[in-house]
């Protein structure tokens, strides 16, 4: 059953804490203002020209700006009002990590001594050190791309970027979208879209335009169709011309699609025609199901946006992709810790909020996460998320027979709902088949899920709660990923009999 996934709709920021930012590496780029088409052949997107006012005055901290200096050899410092690490009532952290397959006990994985201090110390404002080097290769490997420096070695020619981490990546997101919008600035979001981010833009008065989306995702014609028309279209061209587009690219939440290489170069080459950043949010990327039973360690995972950035750079230019990765979804989601890569000018915006809002991600949950991944190595960590993926398929797959058996037309009976099959991430994204209500002739899940569904005693997310303009929809959002496998079956019954209703009272039949 596959129908559409969505309806259609229509500077430099200061050095931040870590000491290893370059603001001066937007000098030379282009200043094309975004949209314009002037834009010269193979210039890199100028995103310091892009940041809010909020962004461009923001002060450093008077104290955390001074940190690298603490580093250099000979400097005695009278700096920080740190706490003495003698004071520290913790002198170890055990870790018992679930064996791998074929081993037969876990092991345990101490952190103390320097690392346990780093963790219980106030650190540097884009992560400890060792984190985030160890961050920043795996996502040369994984996305094939070199970075411009790791610590202090410097990569000449390899593009302006780097990472920081967050407090999770909707921390992350949440700074981004504060540093590149102004009130009343434009953004483009794939509609539907992660319910999680439309608060935050809300809060900043952005002017948001759904972008339509299908079963790969994110449309690049109705991307491109929005672009063109933006300052001729009565709906746009009051307003100002977008600074970026929104995407889940991977099992997205809640439609559960995923694009394709080439679905993904089709809207790569808009986003660089039309000089916008692309949000790349990917917290599903390794909870992909195919190609599960292959070498984990050496198969093909694909292409993310961010790692096709690098074809043709030389006559597109760079700098048009922001990357956010999460361990929620591998790891743990209490744990939050998150993950962005992408464009100097903004990595250093996000890190100067950091700085003044909460200062720095857990530093014990990254000693933790640290001394796993070091456990691990690149491989290991490879290797475990094909488990969890592996775990997630088969979720899917009892769920997704539920469905039919239940909700499909399965043994001749009349069908309530029809969806998209997930090739990643946790949601299967219903489009039920509910009777006409006023303004929305294919139905509107609002009322029916979070009242008649919740007194039935089973609850989903209506789909109006991820469709950036609040418009109706047919749609709601299930999740697969924790549900008790034994209830799956009673909790579909359920909610085909709340359909089954809505009709009923209507005095029609369901067709």
């Amino acid at each position: 059953m596959a129908p559409s996934a969505a309806p259609a709709a229509a500077q430099s920021a200061a050095a931040s804490a870590n000491g290893t930012a370059n603001a001066a590496g937007f000098a030379g780029f282009a200043k094309a203002q975004p949209g314009s088409s002037a834009r010269a052949a193979g210039a890199n997107l100028d995103v310091a020209a892009m940041l809010s006012e909020a962004a461009r005055t923001r002060p450093p901290s008077a104290i955390r700006s001074l940190f690298p200096a603490e580093l250099l050899p000979g400097m005695l410092s009278f700096l920080a009002g740190k706490p003495n690490p003698q004071t520290f009532p913790l002198s170890a952290i055990t870790l018992t990590v679930a064996p791998a397959p074929g081993a037969s006990a876990p092991v345990d994985v101490p952190i103390s001594g320097a690392a346990l201090a780093a963790g219980m110390q106030y650190g540097p404002t884009n992560g400890i050190r060792e984190l985030n080097e160890w961050l920043v290769k795996w996502q040369e490997r994984i996305h094939r791309r070199a970075c411009p420096a790791v610590g202090t070695t410097a990569r000449p020619g390899a593009g302006n970027w780097r990472v920081t981490i967050g407090q999770g990546s909707q921390d992350l997101l949440t700074k981004t979208f504060t540093a590149l919008l102004n009130p009343g600035d434009s953004a483009l979001i794939e509609s539907p879209a992660y319910t999680g981010i439309l608060p935050q833009l809300s809060t900043l008065k952005a002017n948001l335009a759904p972008v339509a989306s299908d079963a790969e995702g994110m449309c690049p014609k109705s991307l491109r169709s929005i672009l063109a028309s933006w300052h001729t279209s009565p709906a746009t061209r009051s307003h100002p011309f977008p600074k970026f587009v929104y995407t889940t690219p991977t099992g997205a939440n809640p439609a559960g699609t995923t694009a394709s290489e080439q679905r993904k170069r089709e809207v790569l080459a808009v986003v660089r025609e039309y000089g916008v950043l692309l949000l790349e949010d990917d917290p599903y990327i390794f909870l992909g199901f195919e190609g599960l039973g292959e070498d984990p360690v050496t198969r093909d995972r694909g292409r993310s946006y961010f790692s096709l950035e690098t074809d043709g750079r030389e006559q597109a230019g760079d700098g048009f992709v922001a990357r956010f990765d999460s361990f929620s979804k591998i790891i743990g989601g209490g744990l939050r810790i998150g993950v962005l890569t992408g464009p100097t000018a903004l990595v250093d915006a996000v890190d100067l909020d950091t700085s003044s809002a909460n200062l720095q991600p857990s530093g014990v949950a990254q000693a933790i996460l640290l001394a796993l991944l070091q456990h691990w190595g690149q491989d290991g960590l490879l290797q475990h998320v094909d488990r969890v993926a592996s775990f997630y398929r088969d979720r899917r797959d009892a769920f997704e027979q539920h469905a039919h058996a239940i909700l499909g037309s399965q043994g001749g009976q009349k069908a309530v709902a029809e969806w998209v099959k997930p090739v990643a991430g946790m949601f299967l994204w219903l489009r039920l088949k509910l009777p006409p209500a006023e303004g929305a002739p294919d139905g509107d899940s609002f009322a029916l899920i979070s009242e008649k569904a919740k007194a039935a005693g089973v609850l989903a997310v209506p789909g109006v709660a991820f469709m950036p303009d609040g418009s109706k929809t047919p749609y709601v959002r299930t999740s697969f990923s924790i549900i008790d496998e034994k209830d799956v079956a009673e909790a579909m019954r359920r909610l085909r009999s709340v359909v089954e209703n809505a009709w009923a009272e209507q005095g029609l039949e369901l067709p």
